[in-house]
């Protein structure tokens, strides 16, 4: 068994960055960063931020009054939980991040380089097939379409998820018959019956646009002081402290577990 004399603790010549925790207020967005994101994609990335929490990858270049390199999707969302003012410094938090020492130059270059699709690998879609029936595709940030373009069929990836879709397809079953001998019908209709059936129909469509009209009135709003307390409140039932809206009947239900 031979031994390695080097320590443990040395790195490799090339690992160029300190790792250091700083408060958010020391850092600062790069004004060129040429990296956007969407709304959608912000929302995956938040969700993902809230589950897993912040797990590195924050780089920022100390020769440049702490510029961020790389993590500026991160760092806005972390932004966003911690509810930070960069104008005032408001709810100013910790992180931790990587310190490099580099010129204007290369921190451009190192910008652009470490987004770049041509110095990153690709997915292996065969591996990804036998990977995703065992995870969560939502917290991966697979959307459908992701799914679509691996060759999944993310509707039926259980029995459990076959049988309800089985059932749902025998509920169906008569009312997609019936819209089509509904359809048959109509096109064996003389001209006069089609005018009869479309007012008939339009009477229907309004009758039940009023009723609609009607329902919407059925809501009361619940307002608090301050967001922890509608966090704690949403809690308490067992509803998502981020969800905006609650069926009146489902915490009619809660309360009476509650109670």
């Amino acid at each position: 068994m031979t031994t390695d004399k080097r320590k443990i603790t040395d790195l490799s010549k090339y690992v160029n960055s300190v790792p250091m925790e700083v408060r958010r207020s020391e850092i600062r967005f790069s004004d060129y960063n040429p990296r956007t994101i969407t709304d959608e994609a912000k929302k995956t990335l938040k969700k993902g931020i809230r589950r897993y929490g912040l797990l590195g990858g924050i780089i920022v270049n100390r020769t440049t009054g702490m510029t961020i390199v790389s993590g500026h999707q991160r760092v806005a969302v972390m932004d966003e939980l911690n509810k930070y003012d960069a104008a005032t410094k408001e709810n100013d938090y910790r992180l931790r991040v990587d310190v490099i020492e580099v010129s204007e130059q290369d921190e451009k270059q190192l910008n652009i380089l470490l987004n770049n699709p041509n110095a990153q690998g690709q997915w292996d879609y065969d591996l990804m097939r036998e990977i995703i029936p065992g995870i969560d595709c939502e917290a991966a940030g697979l959307t459908a379409e992701d799914l679509n373009i691996i060759g999944v069929d993310f509707t039926m990836k259980t029995e459990e998820e076959s049988a309800i879709a089985d059932a749902l397809n025998e509920v169906t079953a008569p009312v997609d018959a019936a819209k089509e001998a509904e359809k048959q019908a109509k096109a064996e209709m003389t001209s006069e019956q089609k005018i009869a059936h479309n007012k008939n129909v339009k009477g229907q469509i309004l009758d039940k646009a009023e009723e609609k009209a009607e329902n919407m009135e059925a809501y009361v709003m619940l307002t608090f002081d301050t967001i922890k307390a509608k966090a704690s409140f949403m809690e308490r039932f067992g509803f998502d402290k981020e969800g905006k809206f609650i069926k009146g009947e489902a915490f009619s239900d809660m309360i009476e577990r509650v109670e």
